[in-house]
């Protein structure tokens, strides 16, 4: 696990996402086990890699978590794939600019209603 790469609870974990459709429960589970051993806090020998140690065994903590419930990992993994897309693409509407826009589309037919209730 190299320092840097905790933008993909994947490659945290150690996993290959290109292939994530095919990593079970159970593939996360042993990944975490594995990398929870090696990077645990207690388990830490060396004292000036102590805080390294604990920095990763969170970033872990927070993949394990994320990728072990049913729905988090769905919201996860549509967030990585909107993400990963962006970077190829400049289609993707930000969440302020649809607001601004479902804002204007409710201004306008709350005119339109009270038009039609003057008539």
């Amino acid at each position: 696990m190299q320092s840097g790469k905790s933008n993909n609870f994947y490659e945290v974990l150690s996993l290959r996402s290109e292939d994530i459709n095919n990593v079970g429960i159970n593939d996360i589970k042993r990944a975490y086990r594995c990398m929870a051993l090696q990077y645990h806090p207690d388990v830490c020998h060396d004292h000036s890699n102590k805080e390294e140690s604990t920095r990763r065994f969170i970033e872990l903590q927070k993949a394990y978590e994320t990728l072990s419930d049913p729905i988090l990992r769905e919201n996860y993994d549509y967030q990585l794939s909107l993400r990963d897309s962006s970077e190829n693409s400049s289609r993707i509407v930000h969440k302020d600019v649809w607001e601004r826009q479902l804002n204007g589309l409710r201004r306008r037919s709350l005119h339109r209603m009270e038009k039609k209730r003057s008539i």
